[in-house]
């Protein structure tokens, strides 16, 4: 590396002095510069300048692409990707091409896009189990596997493994920051702050905290420990998870685990204009032995927008605040 020349490393979830780091690198780093990312998956990723064609392979991670003002830069998006709106009009005007399924893209599309970077997304947990050994529902190393497959192609990759909102808004930076688009991500960033402060300065003047369940899926069942960015969400918003203390991050649990916990609250997503995984809450209250669950009892049984809170984007802070209205309707 000649004199003129600037090395900056970034790693995704160490301490807030690397957030520094990022804005101060953002800010300065230019022609010559050479900034060296280290995802969360531990991979490196070195590029000389901010890259001009971009393919995402989630929807989170499209949705953070345009929030941050590098939706210009997006040539490949997946079959799953509907937000922005405006997104629609550039697949249709052939600016943006579709590249397949989160968990199995076409591999050779993406190479004939011929991208300077790749975002990947990932669910992968931190702690493995016997379940995700065996009867894993989720597949998350599959998305890790293709990210892998890219690299030994020869293209950039980034992998984003949010666990948390505060990872989600580092993600956000990140992505700024390779994408040349800092100031930006940095303003979106400060306003999420703000709202997600507001939520929880309400939530702690709650007298209590209610005991909420928040159902993933239901065959089998399926939900979410404390480890997790919907975990995090319930904390925020003033709940109490009753399985945040499962080992496994998407819990596979039964329906007595559910009655025995007795869940003030229960959560379950909806996709407008697609049918109810879980039917409807109808269904729901004649569940065998739910009907002395106390969230059945009391009638308080909820929907949130499966789009808003199953991707870790900026829309996640729009779950965070429905959440609370549920958990707290009179704050």
């Amino acid at each position: 590396m000649n004199s003129s020349e600037k090395q900056t490393c970034f790693c995704v979830g160490e301490e807030k002095v690397l957030k520094s780091l990022l804005i101060l690198a953002s800010r300065n780093s230019g022609h010559g510069s050479n900034i060296t990312y280290v995802d969360e998956c531990g991979r490196v990723t070195n590029l000389s300048v901010c890259p001009e064609r971009i393919v995402s392979l989630s929807p989170s991670n499209t949705e953070i692409l345009f929030a941050v003002g590098a939706g210009d830069k997006v040539v490949g998006v997946t079959d799953y990707c509907n937000y922005p709106t405006e997104l629609e009009a550039r697949i249709e005007a052939d600016e943006i091409v579709r590249v397949g399924g989160y968990w199995n893209p076409l591999v050779e599309t993406i190479v004939d896009l011929k991208p300077d970077l790749v975002l990947v997304s990932t669910a992968q947990c931190t702690l493995k189990t016997n379940n995700c050994k065996t009867n894993c529902s989720r597949r998350c190393e599959l998305t890790v596997k293709v990210a892998n497959r890219l690299r030994s192609l020869g293209l950039n990759v980034l992998i984003l493994a949010p666990h948390s909102m505060n990872d989600v808004l580092d993600d956000i930076l990140l992505v700024g920051m390779a994408t040349g688009n800092s100031a930006e991500a940095i303003n979106l960033v400060e306003n999420l702050r703000q709202r997600i402060d507001a939520v929880v300065t309400n939530s702690n003047l709650a007298s209590n905290r209610p005991k909420v369940y928040f159902e993933v899926w239901n065959n089998p069942y399926i939900s979410v420990n404390s480890g997790t960015w919907i975990g995090n969400l319930i904390n925020l918003a003033g709940g109490t998870n009753i399985f945040g203390d499962a080992v496994s991050e998407w819990p596979v649990i039964r329906s007595e685990d559910i009655i025995q916990r007795d869940p003030d609250i229960m959560v379950f997503p909806v996709i407008p204009g697609v049918p109810r995984f879980w039917g409807s809450f109808e269904a729901v209250k004649k569940r065998l032995g739910w009907e002395n669950i106390t969230a059945v009892r009391d009638g308080r049984l909820y929907e949130v927008p499966r789009d808003f809170i199953s991707r870790p984007g900026p829309r996640l802070v729009e779950a965070l605040e429905l959440l609370e209205k549920m958990i707290n309707p009179s704050s």
